[in-house]
């Protein structure tokens, strides 16, 4: 291990130890499977999830192969799920919308099974467990109800064959997203940088042609995926690609490319909540959203567009956390509650 290494490491799991806990993920025999070199792998990804095995390799004194390897077993671990854009939905008018789908499969073995051969799905986000049957999560963005449509109905043919019903929520408003000023910042990035985005004057919106929509598209499917595919799948060369993409990400339609974290994998509890209330007047609905967005196990909210719904991603340190959440949401809006679902992402 290099001086460089060793140095960086000690210095994580010192803050680690005296700030936090010591977060390992670890395999069937409790050994721990992440190292001091894949904590400063993840630090390099939380910061640019397209920066390549080569480059990541000369900022941190480690093999490109290695560093190749080590990414790939995180994600064949399920402790990054997939790679992720992160769209500026307002500059080019992109909703997201959640999924919830519900197997046609009693059998958990045949359950678990299914999951596993279509793991891969491209809009798949989480798994879960839930007592309301939903089994899993997926993720999209679209620009219109054509689009939104068409990429429906092709996530609905992928499960046809045990699909029972699914459940869509359209995104109004992202209220909350903290992802990466959570305490996954502190663990991996020394000296978080906050950027500045709002390059798009109020109210402007950017319009993207079918080439621009065509490479975002690939990058939602997979955000690391290589010029070089892209380019033979649109018939353009990977310049070209390249240029599109810098060009999004100048013109901050494309704000960064992040991996998405299964917290369970470094000793958290995550869950995801649909929270829908009978009616609230304005002045409710703002305490609503400032509860939201002041809660520390949020990570994330989107308002829903069809009623005064929330879709809500958690994460929690300790189990009794989850009853104090449910508790805070009873005593701030008693009766005004129709329904909280919560779902443990596996």
């Amino acid at each position: 291990m290099s001086s460089k290494i060793s140095k960086d490491a000690k210095k994580y799991k010192t803050y680690l130890n005296k700030h936090i806990l010591m977060i390992y993920i670890t395999d069937k025999d409790n050994k721990s499977i992440l190292s001091d070199k894949d904590i400063l792998i993840l630090r390099k990804l939380l910061e640019n999830g397209r920066q390549s095995s080569a480059s990541i390799s000369k900022e941190i004194d480690l093999g490109r192969e290695i560093v190749n390897y080590r990414i790939k077993r995180l994600i064949k671990e399920n402790l990054i799920v997939k790679f992720v854009p992160k769209i500026n939905d307002k500059a080019i008018n992109y909703k997201e919308y959640i999924i919830l789908l519900k197997l046609n499969l009693d059998d958990e073995m045949s359950k678990e099974n299914f999951i596993k051969n279509n793991i891969g799905n491209k809009y798949l986000v989480w798994i879960l467990k839930s007592n309301s049957g939903w089994d899993l999560i997926v993720r999209l963005y679209a620009q219109s109800i054509e689009e939104f449509k068409k990429k429906l109905e092709e996530i609905l043919e992928s499960y046809s064959e045990v699909l029972a019903k699914y459940y869509t929520i359209i995104s109004s408003d992202e209220i909350k997203e903290k992802e990466k000023e959570t305490i996954l910042e502190k663990i991996f990035s020394e000296s978080p940088t906050k950027k500045d985005f709002k390059i798009i004057k109020q109210g402007e919106l950017l319009q993207l042609d079918n080439k621009d929509k065509e490479i975002l598209h690939y990058l939602e499917q997979d955000a690391r995926v290589q010029y070089k595919e892209i380019s033979q799948k649109l018939d353009i060369s990977s310049d070209t690609v390249k240029y599109r993409i810098d060009k999004m990400k100048s013109q901050g339609i494309i704000k960064n490319f992040t991996p998405l974290i299964n917290y369970n994998k470094i000793g958290f509890i995550q869950y995801a909540a649909i929270l829908k209330f009978n009616y609230l007047n304005k002045i409710e609905e703002e305490n609503a959203t400032n509860i939201i967005k002041e809660s520390k196990c949020i990570i994330k909210a989107i308002k829903s567009l069809n009623s005064q719904e929330f879709f809500l991603t958690l994460v929690f340190e300790k189990e009794n956390e989850i009853n104090k959440f449910k508790e805070l949401l009873d005593k701030k809006f008693k009766n005004k509650i129709e329904n909280l679902e919560m779902f443990k992402i596996e």
